[in-house]
């Protein structure tokens, strides 16, 4: 398991939501390593910014009465939604990394999450001997919520994403056309190639398209090798260290990636 960490070292200040009839929050929020989220967002139910994090996590944020719930919303972070108690005023929120988990089941996954989950109290409290919080008193409801039921459907798209770009590569022969979508940095001219299940998918559903002619085939990966006969608005662009133009050739894996046949 690799923990992803993405830290937006930028000067945000708190940003503060004001209501006739309002309450006021602070608080606090730091990572499973007690380090502070600066410039986090802090939202109602309705996705409503109520207000940032500053560069130590610290917040102040002004909330309807009638608000019971917040959201904490931060890049490389699991979303995280808290359900307020009466007379909650302080937050001090511990939240998780979106961790990346390899080559193991939905199952296992949410398993590793909860037991992460758990430990929460555990880094809460070791948070306020550190003085990073005020208070071990956790004057708010929150929940597991597990992945599973959207891992699996991702899953049941893959498999019929890649059954039917297995039964497209069976059907096409050396000669063919196709063409291959990408994503496309402007700035630097590389393409990066698209993940996509969409089965109904035309040119003007991608960024970017390159034409080319199947010159051999390989089972493994369901590898293509395609010679560019049509790159549209470039002279040349970069593809995993290559640089590609009209005439020059390229492996293209059929296995997880997409390809439009005419």
């Amino acid at each position: 398991m690799n923990l992803v960490k993405v830290l937006i070292p930028l000067f945000l200040s708190v940003n503060i939501h004001l209501n006739a009839q309002s309450r006021t929050i602070i608080g606090r929020v730091i990572t499973e390593e007690l380090e502070p989220l600066p410039g986090l967002d802090i939202e109602t139910t309705k996705n409503i910014l109520l207000g940032k994090t500053d560069m130590d996590g610290r917040f102040k944020i002004s909330i309807p009465e009638e608000t019971d719930s917040l959201f904490f919303r931060y890049i490389g972070m699991e979303l995280t939604d808290i359900r307020l108690k009466e007379n909650c005023d302080i937050v001090e929120v511990v939240m998780m990394y979106d961790a990346i988990y390899d080559f193991i089941s939905s199952r296992r996954i949410d398993r590793l999450r909860k037991k992460r989950f758990n430990h929460l109290s555990n880094l809460h409290s070791e948070a306020v001997d550190k003085g990073l919080f005020e208070s071990n008193n956790i004057c708010y409801d929150r929940k597991f919520v597990p992945y599973k039921p959207d891992l699996d459907r991702i899953s049941i798209e893959i498999k019929k994403f890649r059954r039917t770009n297995k039964k497209d590569f069976k059907e096409l022969n050396i000669g063919d056309i196709v063409k291959i979508p990408f994503g496309l940095d402007t700035t630097e001219k590389i393409i990066n190639t698209y993940y996509s299940s969409c089965e109904s998918c035309t040119e003007e559903d991608y960024n970017f398209i390159i034409k080319g002619e199947i010159i051999n085939k390989s089972r493994k990966r369901l590898t293509l090798e395609i010679r560019v006969t049509d790159m549209q608005h470039y002279d040349s662009l970069k593809y995993r260290g290559k640089t590609l133009h009209v005439g020059s050739a390229f492996k293209y894996e059929m296995k997880y990636y997409d390809v439009i046949i005419d």
